[in-house]
């Protein structure tokens, strides 16, 4: 597995922890802190993250905030 499938996978497994959802807005520290904390840097999180906005699956909003546009990645 590399280094994005695996952060990606982390991501992942923290917005459904969070019961992300469409509609719901998310503070990303609540995802960063958490995954810096398991080893994962602020770059790597934010290339996963902006892969899921490329994908439509989240949207970057103001205050540090996601929006979520689909339900989280299988």
């Amino acid at each position: 597995m590399s280094r994005f499938e695996d952060t990606e996978a982390a991501v992942t497994e923290r917005l459904r922890a969070m019961k992300a959802k469409p509609e719901m807005t998310i503070n990303l520290f609540d995802i960063g802190v958490p995954l810096n904390g398991d080893g994962y840097s602020q770059d790597e999180i934010m290339e996963v993250l902006f892969a899921l906005e490329q994908d439509k699956v989240i949207a970057f909003t103001p205050g540090n905030r996601i929006l979520m546009l689909k339900a989280v990645p299988e």
